[in-house]
């Protein structure tokens, strides 16, 4: 379950013998439910676990629950010019299956031929692959809830978008629709298509790769929508700072100051004040709040005031 949700696996120590037993138990799940990125991952630990005093538990193991693989593994490890005379003396070579001691000596005897493929190696898909996938598609018979975009449906997964946003936990757990539809918005302001195919990318598989038009949208979200992490709004921040323009300023400046972006509001101002006479020009500035017009004014006789004393200076 921990691979499932995480895509990962908490490795116990390495050689010890109940551990590695525990981690075939582990293989042999991955292996009948198809999960092959945690078979690689079982493998590889296992196969590095191996040494003289746990190789022939793990081959015995192996053999009773089918795991060719780690057999095969373990049989190539015990016949080696360096092993074999300390495995055969073990008390444990005694007490093994005679099928298996048989195989071992035949092993020995006659070891098979290598052969090598030219397939690659099954490593399975990653979580982030996964999630993908089912955003784009694969999961659309699962879906349960359908998000209204400016009346355009897009169907979706409560699970997941409760596992990523304490908006959606609070709404599915006390104020579900009746109807099963929500409607998006960022406040007041219905974000653009493109934007909230990013916004969900970003839920379903944490990516935050958008160009700057979506970062305007979005940037109020992880306010909004209560993210368990601040990477969207972080990135946000940094590709506005490196793509605001003169005629997106005053949009990024609204933005930064409903969300109380206090650095992104202070950059804007700082654009502002040094490319006032075109950003005077833009029919935005007029529709702009009378705090925000205030605000402008003070970072413009801020500026102008360092402006004449940085000049008396040189005077002088």
């Amino acid at each position: 379950m921990q691979f499932l949700y995480t895509d990962k696996i908490k490795y116990p120590r390495k050689g010890h013998v109940q551990d590695v037993l525990l981690i075939m138990d582990v293989y042999k799940l991955a292996l009948n439910f198809k999960l092959s990125r945690l078979e690689q991952l079982c493998l590889q630990y296992i196969e590095a676990s191996v040494d003289l005093q746990n190789v022939l538990i793990v081959c015995e193991n192996a053999n009773k629950l089918q795991l060719d693989q780690l057999k095969e593994h373990c049989l190539n490890f015990v016949v080696k010019e360096s092993h074999f005379n300390q495995v055969i003396m073990m008390k444990e070579f005694e007490h093994l299956s005679s099928s298996l001691i048989v195989e071992i000596v035949r092993r020995k005897q006659q070891p098979p031929v290598r052969t090598h493929s030219d397939q690659p190696l099954d490593i399975g898909t990653s979580l982030i692959q996964d999630m993908k996938a089912y955003l784009e598609g694969a999961g659309t018979e699962f879906c349960d809830i359908i998000l209204l975009l400016d009346g355009h449906p897009r169907p979706a997964h409560k699970a997941i978008l409760a596992a990523r946003s304490s908006y959606f936990e609070a709404m599915f757990r006390s104020f579900m629709p009746e109807d099963g539809q929500v409607n998006i918005s960022i406040g007041e302001m219905v974000p653009s298509k493109q934007a909230f195919e990013s916004m969900l990318r970003y839920i379903y598989y944490g990516e935050v790769n958008m160009p700057p038009e979506d970062s305007l949208y979005l940037f109020a979200a992880p306010y909004y929508y209560g993210f368990s992490n601040n990477r969207l709004q972080a990135y946000c921040k940094q590709n506005l700072e490196m793509n605001v323009t003169v005629e997106n300023v005053l949009q990024i400046l609204e933005a930064a100051d409903k969300t109380q972006a206090l650095d992104m509001k202070r950059h804007c101002l700082h654009i502002i004040v040094h490319q006032f006479t075109k950003v005077s020009k833009l029919p935005n500035l007029r529709s702009l709040s009378q705090l925000l017009l205030l605000d402008i004014i003070d970072s413009l006789a801020t500026h102008i005031s360092d402006k004449q004393c940085a000049e008396l200076s040189a005077d002088i």
